[in-house]
């Protein structure tokens, strides 16, 4: 059985793409290096509204919308963040 990526947002900075919040949580966890930073409690699928968003580099380059990122993933992936 194959398993859909969706977007999950960690806490109020990071989106990650994966099969559950649990595991979006611990991939952000290995991913930043944080510890106890966020519990299942700061997982959430991220809305409609910003998965078409569209984002933008540091630089303020477009960068597309999270909706783009998330469909030309292949497996699971940190997909923005905001400082």
């Amino acid at each position: 059985m194959h398993q859909e990526l969706k977007a999950y947002q960690v806490g109020d900075n990071d989106i990650v793409a994966h099969y559950t919040p649990e595991q979006a949580l611990e991939f952000l966890r290995r991913f930043c290096g944080y510890t106890d930073e966020f519990s299942l409690d700061d997982v959430e699928l991220t809305s409609d509204d910003l998965l078409d968003t569209e984002m933008h580099e540091e630089d303020g380059t477009p960068a597309g919308t999270l909706r783009a990122h998330l469909a030309a993933a292949t497996e699971p992936c940190y997909l923005h963040g905001w400082e």
